[in-house]
């Protein structure tokens, strides 16, 4: 993760919220991604829930509105209910934003037949199912929760419908009409505000743990970072000496043979006093390049700079005929390299390696508690002795001593 484009977004996000409680454009595609299914899952289960609620009407239309008991029954059952079912299925076929246009659409096809049968109705009783569209306002805006900005479409279309209702209904009592009215105004003003309430905690609550988990993955990216650096060698690029160890301890923990190739270019002071520091450094990445190519891509492969004109390989799972055909092989890779060394004393003008090997596990294997110290020493003696046998060669440790001094 690029810290820059996540100071960005970090920023796109302690943003305030507009005043109809919209997320900015990649917010919103975000919350979406992580939050899309539970709400389409949401809205399917508390929209059947209301359409069941919905179609209860019918059985007390029989008593407050039996003279057109028939006429709701085909308005709600055969009419309304297939639209909405069909809407249900609708919403997670679509995205976000149509998913909510859906959800408005139904809360308003669902609010027009009770309206029309309380304006229809003479029969005493049917002033009470003004309730109805009182109880679709409170569905929508706090069971369904339609996002804020549907929610004052769907809420101011139902006041007005309702106020267009009373107005029409000319056989009311002016005190009922003024009674009903005033239980329409003010259950639209406590849903809309109760919805604005949920809405508003629900985005500040997501804008508040997105920012914490932005803030800690830049966090986490930093410290890798970091730790990268820690275990890197600036010079050559490749890991360090710290990096070595923990691979090594890590690959001895699981019990499988590991080898290592203890890498020294050999007469490299020479190098350095007859060409220069900086041809040195040239020389040092070049070298680290070659040896690095044969472990790319390689989760069983690490090599490492182990200090100055030194470097090691670690390989896992490896036997000792494998480890010393590897080590033949970059002895080779490198001297092919053909690097001009002319302050060598031994008739030799290019950069050669020398290779010492020690492999754990099976014969002559190091004891568990010292594994890595003896794995290093047994090494190191390797190269000592590849040293002392005319360099540009590997040599594979047969022994276990401990304490030797390394050959320049």
């Amino acid at each position: 993760m690029d810290p820059a484009p996540a100071n960005r977004e970090t920023a796109d996000v302690t943003a305030d919220l507009d005043r109809i409680l919209r997320f900015s454009p990649s917010v919103a595609e975000r919350y979406e991604g992580e939050h899309g299914r539970t709400r389409e899952a949401d809205l399917r289960r508390s929209a059947l829930v209301g359409l069941f609620l919905y179609n209860v009407y019918n059985v007390t239309g029989w008593f407050l509105t039996p003279d057109i008991a028939t006429l709701a029954i085909v308005l709600r059952l055969l009419v309304f209910t297939p639209v909405a079912l069909l809407l249900v299925w609708s919403i997670g076929r679509v995205g976000a934003a149509r998913r909510e246009v859906l959800m408005l659409a139904g809360m308003i096809g669902g609010l027009l037949p009770p309206a029309m049968l309380f304006w229809l109705t003479q029969a005493p009783l049917g002033a009470y199912t003004f309730s109805e569209i009182l109880l679709a306002i409170v569905f929508g805006n706090i069971v369904l929760s339609l996002r804020f900005p549907p929610a004052v479409i769907m809420t101011a279309i139902s006041f007005a419908v309702g106020l267009l209702v009373l107005a029409m209904k000319a056989e009311l009592e002016d005190g009922l009409r003024g009674a009903l009215f005033l239980h329409l105004a003010t259950t639209c003003v406590c849903c809309l505000y109760a919805n604005y309430q949920m809405e508003a905690r629900r985005c500040r609550d997501y804008l508040t743990g997105l920012r914490a988990r932005m803030l800690r993955d830049i966090a986490e990216h930093a410290r890798k970072r970091f730790q990268d650096l820690s275990q890197t060698d600036a010079l050559t690029g490749l890991p360090n000496r710290r990096a070595l160890d923990l691979c090594l301890d890590a690959w001895l923990a699981e019990g499988g043979p590991v080898a290592v190739l203890m890498i020294d270019i050999d007469h490299f002071k020479r190098f350095n006093d007859t060409r220069g520091h900086l041809e040195g450094d040239v020389c040092l990445r070049r070298v680290a390049e070659t040896l690095a190519a044969s472990t790319f891509g390689r989760a069983d492969r690490l090599c490492a700079r182990y200090g100055g004109e030194e470097f090691a390989m670690v390989l896992r799972h490896v036997e000792p005929a494998e480890a010393a055909a590897l080590a033949d092989d970059l002895v080779r890779t490198v001297a092919a390299l053909g690097l001009r060394h002319p302050g060598r004393g031994d008739g030799v003008r290019i950069v050669t390696v020398s290779i010492g090997i020690a492999v754990s596990g099976g014969g002559r294997s190091v004891g568990q508690a010292e594994a890595k110290a003896v794995l290093l020493e047994m090494a190191d003696r390797a190269l000592y002795t590849a040293k002392q046998s005319g360099r540009n060669r590997a040599v594979l440790g047969t022994a276990l001593p401990l304490g030797l001094r390394r050959a320049g």
